[in-house]
């Protein structure tokens, strides 16, 4: 089976610029958001987009794959076949887009991962392409993410919000929470718990030829049930002791924390006050990724 790839030829002197997707999304984040699905699929990108802070219009979403495509780099990404399971099957899908990439230029290869997708370009560059010669990495949780412990505290929520809701629209609003609550008890996301298997294999380190650069965020607010937002609504039900950091005002991003989204070994890192989804359009973010990658051109 062929992989679904969106890609743009442009100058051969420039590096090929390969975009990774993360846990339960696919290449529309990067090539057209608004057609995007998260969570498996389940609901459009735009819940978790602040309109007011992020873009004046959802529907025409400005990305850095567009920025680089404008500025005549190629570009290159993929819908991964199973972007809810394991890692490595990701992986090897990456290394056949490099394959791709490597046609596509005659000045290196740059890797760039949202989420889990900087997780993905790490476990490639095990087995390390001459050709790669930067990894940037947006809101990935290098350190793990303690997010999906709090599976065991959403099914309250259900209860706790009912009354709230107008009797018309309870179905789906539990129909949702039951997806969000499925989603967090998912062996992909639990691969991602900072005492995973997968986590603690992770031994990679600094590559000589490889320029590290991490940007992360620290707004968590996801999106909103009925005038409560989320993630805050977890403070009714959670022990004050057990609540993440990823969830903390100025500490995370509602997925994954500021410490955890920087490389360690990361020559360069930002952090922006936006949430795991807006901080891939904002144009002050895009702006310093485009600077990083015109410096390695």
């Amino acid at each position: 089976m062929k992989l679904d790839i969106a890609s743009y030829q442009g100058s051969i002197d420039k590096p090929a610029v390969v975009f990774i997707h993360g846990l339960g999304m696919d290449k529309n984040i990067w090539v057209n958001p608004s057609e995007s699905r998260i969570l498996g699929g389940m609901f459009p990108l735009k819940i978790l987009l602040n309109k007011k802070n992020t873009v004046e219009n959802v529907d025409k979403i400005q990305t850095l794959f567009d920025d680089l495509r404008q500025r005549d780099y190629s570009v290159i990404t993929w819908s991964q076949r199973r972007p809810a399971g394991p890692i490595d099957s990701a992986v090897k899908e990456l290394h056949e887009i490099i394959i791709e990439a490597r046609k596509m230029t005659n000045a290196g290869i740059i890797l760039i991962g949202h989420s889990r997708g900087g997780l993905i370009a790490r476990k490639c560059l095990f087995k390390q392409d001459k050709l790669i010669k930067g990894l940037i990495t947006i809101s990935t949780p290098h350190k793990g993410s303690s997010v999906a412990k709090i599976a065991k505290y959403l099914s309250p929520l259900v209860s706790m919000i009912n009354p709230l809701v107008p009797n018309g629209d309870k179905g789906t609003l539990s129909f949702s929470i039951k997806r969000i609550l499925d989603f967090l008890k998912s062996r992909a996301l639990k691969e991602l718990l900072p005492d995973s298997n997968f986590i603690k294999s992770i031994k990679d380190g600094p590559l000589n030829e490889v320029h590290y650069a991490s940007v992360g965020g620290t707004k968590p607010t996801l999106f909103n049930f009925y005038n409560m937002s989320f993630p805050d609504i977890f403070e009714r039900v959670m022990p004050e002791n057990l609540y993440p950091e990823e969830m903390r005002m100025g500490k995370g991003d509602g997925l994954v924390s500021a410490e955890s989204s920087k490389i360690p070994w990361s020559h360069e890192h930002y952090n922006f006050a936006f949430n795991h989804a807006e901080i891939l359009f904002d144009k002050d973010v895009r702006d310093v990724l485009g600077k990083i990658i015109e410096r390695l051109t």
